[in-house]
C-alpha cells in the first residue's frame, strides 16, 4: 500500500458562495448578489482581496482583445453594445474596486480593512451585473439560448506564489478556490437548466424536457442538511426558482435553453444529464450522448479512479468545440473523443486543479494523453502522428518550453501546440519510460493523494518517481523546460557466438542531439535491449539464443529521435545503413515516413522538334516531407537524328546530415535538351510567427547555365551563350483578412560568356562580359481585385544574351528550362499555334513571348467576380470566376521599337476570361483562359492580327501573379 499524505506544507483557502440571480432574457443581463465567506488558511496575512470578472475580457478594451488585434483575429475589439460582454459591480461591502490591469478590467482589487490574519476569516458581498456576448467563446448568449460560464465576481486564488491575480487572455484559462456553491437562478419558467451541482429547489425543467419515460435522478438529498430548503421564495408570474448546490468545486456554470431535450443515464453512483438541441435526435439522442458520456466515464474511472461528485451534466453549447466545468462539459458534438476529451477535464482541472495560467499542461496535455490512450486500444497508437507533427515545431524552433507561463508563449498557436500536443508527448514519453502498469498506478496514486486539491509538477513528479523507483528530474526537466533535438546513431554491432551456442552482441550507439531518452534495440521481430540514452557514446551488451537479425535503435519510434536514417545497422557492399521505400509516384500526393526515405518513380514522355517523342523516368524523395528533397529525371529522345539524345537532371534538397532551421536548401545539375548547368539555392524564412504577421524570406542563387546544342533550343530566346551569375533576393507575404501582399526583389551579378564563332588557337571563341540584373514586383490580391506593378533592368556594356533579357510577356527562359513542355523549340506549350502564358517579368500577357529587353515597367491589375466556390476548396473543381485585366507598361525599344522614335514604347493590352481552380488531393493549379481582344502594337501580340481590337487568346495553368 502506498502512503498517501500530502507534503505537510500543504494548505488551501476556504470559500463559500452564496448567489442570488436573475436572469432578464430580452437584454441578455443577469442581475446577481453574492455573499462570499473567505477563510484565511494560509500562513500568511492578507491585505488585499481580489475578485476576477472574466466576462469583462470579451469586449473592447481588454487584454485578450488587445492580444486578438495584435495576432490578426478580430473577435471582440470592435464589438458594439448590445453585443459584447460585460460583468460590472455594482455595490460591494468593500466599497469601489479598482481595477490594476485597467482598462483591463478582468480583475477588481480591494484593500482590507483590516489585515486577515491566519485563520480569520471574512464576509464579503457583491452586487453585481453581467451579461454574455453575441459571439460566444466559453460562454455566450442567443436569442433565449444562454451558456453562462465565469460569470460571477470569482475569488482570485491565493497560494504560495501569493495572489494570482491574472488578467483572462486567449492563451491560459482558469485557476479557482475549492469552494461551496448555493446558487438561486430566478429564470422564465418555460427554461430548461443544466448546471453544476445538483437542485436541491425547484424545478431545472428536465420532466418536461424528457424523451423518455423514467423517473428523474434530482439527487437533491444527496448534500443532505447541506443543501437545505425553501430559501427560494416567491416569484413573479411566468418565472421559477432554481436552486443548485455544489461543494468542494472551483467553479460553478450553468445553461439555459427553452428548447432542450434532456436524457439521463448512470455510471455507478454518478448520474449522468444530457441537454441538446431539438434538431439533434440523431447525434445527441437515442442514447448516443448518454453512452458517450458513460463510456467516458467508464474509462477515467479504470484510469485514476471514482468520479469525486454525484453527477455529470453534458449540454450542446452554442460555441463549437468544448469547455470544461466540475460536474459539467459544454459540447459542441457529442463525438465521443470530445466527450472524453472534456470529460476528463473533470478530473485534471476539475478534481485535480492544476492553475492552467501557469501549467496549462498539467490539464490540457493531460486529457489529450488520456484521450489518446482511451482511442489507441480501438485503432492503435496515435503516438507516430502525434511525434511526427512535433518533429517541426523542433527541427525548426518554433517549440518553447511546455511549462512556460501561458501568456509569455510567442503566439496562441505556439501556446496550443506546445499545450496540448507537446504536453500530451510529454505524458507518451513518461508511459514509455514507466511502462503501461506502472503508468496507470501512477495516476490512480496521484488521483488519490491529490483529489480536490490545487496540484503542480511538483505534486506529480514526486508521485511518478515515488512509484517507479526512478529519478525522473531529468525527463521533467528536459521536456517541460526545455525544447532539445534527440537524436542517436547506431555506430557498430559485433555478434559473438558464445561456448553453449547463444549470442552475444554488443552494440555502440552515439548520441548526436542535445536531448536524451532511453533507447529500445531490436530487430523487426524482437526488442532485445535498452539503453541509457544518456552517455555521448554508450555501449550495450545483451545476450540471445539466436543470432539477432538486423538491428534497429528505436524500432517502435517512441524516443522522438528526429532522425530514425542512421539508426539501422549498417550492411550491404558499401555498408549502407539507410532504409528506403520505393513506389510508383502518385502525382498527386507526396507520400513520407518517418523510418525511412520514400522515393516515387514515373515514366513520363513529351515532345520537342529536335529530339522528337522523348521519354524519360522520373524519381522523386523524401524524408518526412521535409528532408532528402531529391528529383532526379533521366530521358531520351528517340529520333535517331538528334544529338545529345540522352538527358539527366538532379537535385539534391536539404540534406538530412546537414538540418538547418526554417531554411530550405538544393543543389541542382542537368544536361539536358542542349544545355548544361549547376544552380545553388537557399531560402531562409525569417517570419516571427506561423499564425499572424508577414512572411518574410530571405535567400541566395548561384547559377551557371550554358548552350551546348543549338538544334534543341528556340533561337528565338536563346543565344549560343552561357552565364556564371549569382545574388540575393527578398520577398515578404502578409495577409490582413481576405488581402494579401507580396513583394519581391533580387538582384544578381555576373558574366556572360558568348560563342560568336571559332577561335584561333580553339574550336570557339568567348566573348566575356559583366553584367547585372535586377528585378522587382509588389502585388496586392483581394477577392474582387488584383495589381501588380514590376520592375526589372539588364546593365552591361552591350545587348543582353537572348535568354537573360528582362522579358515581357512573362518568364524568363531560365525559370521555364525545368519544364519538359516549355523548354524547347517545339514543345507542345511553346509551339506556334499554342498561346501558353507562363507568368513573370512584365506579365504583358497578350504579347510574343520572345520579346525582352534590357529594362521594363509594367502595371497588371485584374478584376474578379466568382461565380461558385467551394468552402473546403477542394474537389477537381473548388472555384471560378470571371476576370477582365489590363496590362500596361513601358519597355525598352530594343523589345518593341518606339513609333515616334521616343527612349521607351508604349504597350497595353486588355480582356477578359474565365480564371478556374482545382485540386486533387494535394495538387492544386489554377487554369487561366483569357481573351485580349485589345493589344495597342497588334504586330507583336502572341495571337497577331492585322488589328488593335480582334479575338485572340491564350492559356496558362498557373494564377497570373
Amino acid at each position: 500500500m502506498l502512503p498517501l499524505a500530502v507534503d505537510s506544507t500543504y494548505w488551501q483557502q476556504r470559500v463559500a458562495y452564496e448567489i442570488l440571480a436573475s436572469v432578464d432574457e430580452p437584454s441578455g443581463v443577469l442581475s446577481g448578489n453574492v455573499r462570499i465567506t473567505y477563510v484565511n488558511q494560509s500562513p500568511d496575512t492578507l491585505r488585499d482581496f481580489y475578485v476576477h470578472q472574466y466576462l469583462n475580457a470579451f469586449r473592447p478594451g481588454s487584454r485578450w482583445s488587445a492580444v486578438d488585434s495584435a495576432e490578426g483575429r478580430v473577435r471582440f475589439q470592435h464589438m458594439q453594445d448590445p453585443d459584447y460582454a460585460f460583468e460590472r459591480i455594482t455595490r460591494a461591502s468593500l466599497g469601489t474596486p479598482d481595477y490594476p490591469y485597467a482598462p483591463d478590467s478582468t480583475i477588481a482589487h480591494w484593500r482590507l480593512p483590516r489585515p486577515l490574519a491566519p485563520g480569520d476569516s471574512i464576509d464579503v458581498t457583491i452586487s453585481w451585473k453581467a451579461r454574455p456576448s453575441t459571439l460566444p467563446r466559453r460562454q455566450g448568449r442567443q436569442g433565449r439560448r444562454f451558456d453562462f460560464a465565469q460569470w460571477y465576481p470569482k475569488v482570485v486564488v491565493y497560494d504560495k506564489y501569493g495572489w494570482e491575480d491574472h488578467s483572462l487572455y486567449p492563451a491560459g484559462e482558469f485557476y479557482g478556490e475549492f469552494a461551496s456553491y448555493d446558487v438561486s437562478l430566478d429564470l422564465a419558467a418555460d427554461q430548461v437548466v443544466g448546471a453544476t451541482g445538483v437542485p436541491v429547489e425547484g424545478d431545472p425543467g428536465w420532466e418536461k424536457a424528457a424523451v423518455a419515460g423514467g423517473a428523474i435522478e434530482y439527487q437533491r438529498s444527496y448534500y443532505g442538511r447541506s443543501g437545505g430548503q425553501n430559501r427560494c421564495g416567491a416569484v413573479a408570474t411566468g418565472r421559477k426558482c432554481v436552486r443548485f448546490y455544489a461543494d468542494s468545486v472551483h467553479h460553478f456554470a450553468f445553461s439555459l435553453n427553452p428548447d432542450y431535450r434532456y436524457e439521463q443515464g448512470r455510471y455507478k453512483d454518478v448520474v449522468v444529464h444530457v441537454l441538446y438541441q431539438p434538431g439533434d435526435s440523431a447525434t445527441w439522442g437515442k442514447g448516443i450522448a448518454v453512452k458517450g458520456t458513460e463510456i467516458a466515464l467508464a474509462w477515467l474511472d479504470s484510469l485514476y479512479g471514482k468520479f469525486a461528485w454525484p453527477q455529470i451534466t453534458n449540454v450542446h453549447r452554442i460555441e463549437g468545440g468544448g469547455t470544461e466545468f466540475p460536474m459539467m462539459i459544454m459540447d459542441g458534438s457529442a463525438g465521443l473523443g470530445l466527450i472524453v476529451h472534456e470529460l476528463g477535464h473533470n478530473y485534471t482541472m476539475g478534481i485535480l486543479a492544476n492553475n492552467e495560467w501557469r501549467e496549462g499542461y498539467l490539464d490540457e496535455g493531460f486529457t489529450s494523453f488520456q484521450t489518446g490512450w482511451f482511442f489507441e486500444r480501438q485503432y492503435g497508437p496515435g503516438y507516430p502522428s502525434l511525434d511526427s507533427d512535433l518533429l517541426f515545431w523542433d527541427m525548426d524552433r518554433w517549440s518553447e518550453p511546455v511549462s512556460m507561463v501561458s501568456e509569455r508563449y510567442r503566439d496562441f498557436v505556439t501556446y496550443n501546440t506546445m499545450i496540448y500536443e507537446k504536453g500530451q508527448l510529454f505524458f507518451e514519453q513518461l508511459r514509455y519510460i514507466v511502462g503501461d502498469d506502472v503508468m496507470r498506478q501512477i495516476l490512480r496514486t496521484y488521483y488519490a493523494r491529490w483529489r480536490l486539491k490545487h496540484v503542480d509538477e511538483q505534486a506529480f513528479r514526486d508521485v511518478a518517481e515515488e512509484v517507479s523507483h526512478q529519478d525522473l528530474k531529468w525527463l521533467f526537466g528536459q521536456w517541460l523546460h526545455g525544447t532539445p533535438l534527440i537524436d542517436y546513431k547506431l555506430t557498430a554491432v559485433k555478434r559473438r557466438r558464445m561456448a553453449d551456442g547463444r549470442w552475444l552482441t554488443a552494440v555502440t550507439i552515439d548520441r548526436l542531439g542535445d536531448g536524451w531518452m532511453p533507447l529500445e534495440i531490436g530487430d523487426k521481430d524482437t526488442i532485445y535491449a535498452r539503453s541509457t540514452g544518456q552517455p555521448e557514446r554508450e555501449r550495450v551488451e545483451f545476450v540471445t539464443a539466436r543470432k539477432p537479425k538486423r538491428l534497429v535503435l528505436d524500432p517502435r519510434q517512441r524516443s522522438h529521435d528526429w532522425n530514425a536514417l542512421n539508426n539501422n545497422e549498417k550492411r550491404g557492399l558499401f555498408g549502407s545503413r539507410s532504409r528506403s521505400l520505393v513506389r510508383l509516384d502518385n502525382p498527386t500526393r507526396q507520400e513520407s515516413r518517418r523510418d525511412r526515405v520514400v522515393s516515387a518513380l514515373l515514366p513520363l514522355l513529351w515532345y520537342n522538334d529536335y529530339g522528337g517523342v522523348t521519354g524519360a523516368v522520373h524519381a522523386r524523395s523524401n524524408y518526412l516531407g521535409r528532408f532528402e528533397k531529391n528529383v532526379g529525371v533521366y530521358s531520351y529522345a528517340f529520333d535517331p537524328d538528334a544529338t545529345h539524345r540522352e538527358g539527366f537532371y538532379f537535385r539534391f534538397g536539404n540534406p538530412v546530415s546537414h538540418p538547418i532551421p526554417r531554411t530550405e536548401a538544393s543543389l541542382a545539375g542537368w544536361s539536358l535538351e542542349g544545355r548544361a548547368g549547376i544552380a545553388l539555392h537557399s531560402d531562409r524564412s525569417l517570419r516571427r510567427s506561423l499564425a499572424f504577421g508577414s512572411d518574410p524570406h530571405v535567400g541566395f542563387d548561384a547559377t551557371w547555365m550554358a548552350v551546348s546544342d543549338l538544334a534543341y533550343v528556340d533561337r528565338r530566346l536563346w543565344d549560343n551563350a552561357g552565364t556564371i551569375e549569382a545574388g540575393p533576393w527578398a520577398s515578404v507575404t502578409s495577409r490582413t483578412g481576405n488581402r494579401v501582399w507580396r513583394a519581391r526583389v533580387g538582384v544578381r551579378g555576373g558574366v556572360v560568356y558568348r560563342n560568336p564563332g571559332a577561335g584561333v588557337q580553339s574550336t570557339t571563341r568567348y566573348d566575356i562580359e559583366g553584367f547585372a540584373r535586377a528585378t522587382g514586383e509588389v502585388s496586392l490580391r483581394t477577392p474582387f481585385l488584383g495589381v501588380r506593378l514590376f520592375g526589372g533592368s539588364y546593365l552591361s556594356q552591350n545587348v543582353p544574351v537572348l535568354q537573360r533579357r528582362i522579358m515581357l510577356a512573362g518568364a524568363d527562359p531560365y525559370e521555364t528550362f525545368t519544364n519538359p513542355l516549355l523548354r524547347s523549340r517545339g514543345a507542345l506549350f511553346v509551339r506556334p499555334d499554342f498561346h501558353y502564358q507562363v507568368p513573370g517579368d512584365a506579365n504583358l500577357r497578350a504579347f510574343r513571348p520572345d520579346l525582352g529587353g534590357r529594362w521594363a515597367v509594367a502595371l497588371n491589375v485584374e478584376g474578379t467576380k466568382t461565380l461558385f466556390r467551394r468552402a473546403s476548396n477542394a474537389g477537381l473543381l473548388n472555384h471560378v470566376a470571371l476576370e477582365a485585366f489590363l496590362d500596361a507598361g513601358l519597355v525598352d525599344t530594343l523589345a518593341v521599337p518606339a513609333l515616334g522614335g521616343q527612349s521607351y514604347t508604349t504597350l497595353y493590352d486588355g480582356g477578359v476570361g474565365l480564371v478556374t481552380r482545382h485540386r486533387i488531393n494535394e495538387l492544386a493549379w489554377t487554369m487561366r483562359f483569357e481573351v485580349p481582344f485589345v493589344v495597342n502594337r497588334w504586330d507583336y501580340a502572341a495571337d497577331g492580327t492585322s488589328k488593335r481590337i480582334a479575338f485572340r487568346w491564350l492559356m496558362s495553368l498557373e494564377p497570373s501573379f
